[in-house]
């Protein structure tokens, strides 16, 4: 009965009791002080970034610099305030990245509250970790590849041994530009890189990555390019990050040094020059009952096989450079003088076994025909 008695008297005062009760254990709950510890990412950038470059960062007790993955560092920092506004924060995460702008001859940067928004909600921070970073900048820097330098660049992977390689680049004609830190450019592993995969084949064409090399994260956010080819429908020339893909147009062709091969009299013929009178044209140095031709020819590898398997291979003989219509003459020319019917990309080189007979030329002699027996060959 005494227990009834005490539960139920004045009940609705207890209750009201205890309503306060539970709202100040929750307010001094809520009021607590606590802390937290977070992790942002941040991005120092230099406020003229065409004229220096972030190269290196170091916090207190390293001895060597490094460029952080993506350029961004990490930071610690510990937080204090109201527990609610505490949680709030740490659920928000830290996928935010808080840019820095750092002046031309600034050699560190202390962190603040400001860095990263603090103090707010009540909430501020107590410490960083670490408080300091030393940063390395270094002076921008253009340089120009020359047209006629970028096959240079082009690395050939994956091609037959033998022949020379012919490399074209379809770059713009006033050469690649490129900038970057001094320190970067001035490095001897520096360098410019194409590599095309040839497969075992004759050639190959089309746009392939230009990279740089080292191909660290330093150099590749460090160093840009002036994108003034293979523009898409839309972009405009401008300077990209090596941290972007660029490409570019390369061809390249395995020509096949000079290779001489014999070439049987029934194949060869020679397109001796059209003369605008009656005559008789006849190729001297070349008996008819010789069994073979001896000449050397060098150009692309597709094309001397393509000659290999023709039937007939016709040699555009020159035409002389003074004519006497009335009596002819005997006219000489040499090996280079002669043309391959629709191989344009392909040279006569002297034969080996003529080098041997010191022959230094060929000729062929024109005889003009009386009228009444006027015959045109």
């Amino acid at each position: 009965m005494w227990l009834k008695n005490l539960l139920t008297e004045n009940w609705r005062s207890k209750l009201i009791a205890l309503f306060f009760a539970i709202s100040i254990w929750f307010v001094a709950y809520q009021s607590e002080v606590k802390r937290a510890t977070l992790k942002y990412r941040v991005r120092f950038k230099p406020r003229e970034p065409g004229k220096t470059a972030i190269v290196g960062l170091r916090s207190p007790g390293q001895t060597m610099s490094f460029f952080p993955p993506s350029g961004e560092w990490e930071e610690e920092i510990t937080i204090e305030g109201p527990r609610e506004q505490v949680d709030q924060i740490r659920g928000a995460g830290a996928d935010k990245a808080f840019v820095i702008s750092v002046q031309k001859d600034d050699e560190s940067h202390e962190f603040k509250q400001a860095d990263f928004d603090f103090p707010r909600s009540g909430v501020s921070i107590r410490s960083f970790r670490p408080e300091r970073l030393r940063i390395e900048q270094d002076g921008i820097e253009e340089r120009t590849i020359s047209i006629s330098d970028l096959p240079g660049i082009v690395e050939v992977t994956e091609r037959r041994p033998e022949g020379k390689l012919s490399i074209e680049v379809d770059g713009p004609a006033a050469g690649l530009r490129i900038r970057g830190p001094v320190s970067v450019l001035e490095d001897d592993r520096f360098a410019l890189r194409v590599t095309v995969p040839m497969k075992f084949q004759a050639s190959e064409e089309g746009l392939f990555d230009l990279r740089v090399h080292p191909d660290t994260e330093k150099v590749k956010q460090t160093v840009q390019i002036w994108k003034d080819f293979d523009l898409k429908p839309g972009e405009t020339p401008g300077w990209v990050w090596f941290t972007d893909p660029v490409r570019i147009r390369v061809s390249t062709v395995v020509e096949e040094s000079s290779d001489t091969f014999s070439v049987e009299r029934a194949r060869l013929l020679f397109q001796l020059p059209l003369i605008q009178v009656a005559c008789k044209v006849s190729l001297k140095d070349v008996p008819l009952g010789t069994a073979t031709i001896p000449v050397a020819f060098e150009g692309p590898l597709k094309a001397i096989r393509q000659l290999r398997e023709r039937p007939e291979i016709t040699l555009i003989v020159p035409a002389p450079a003074e004519f006497d219509a009335e009596k002819g003459g005997t006219f000489n020319f040499i090996e280079a003088d002669l043309k391959v019917k629709d191989f344009p990309g392909v040279s006569v080189l002297q034969h080996e076994s003529r080098k041997a007979q010191q022959a230094a030329f060929w000729s062929y002699e024109i005889n003009v025909l009386a009228a009444e027996g006027s015959d045109k060959k």
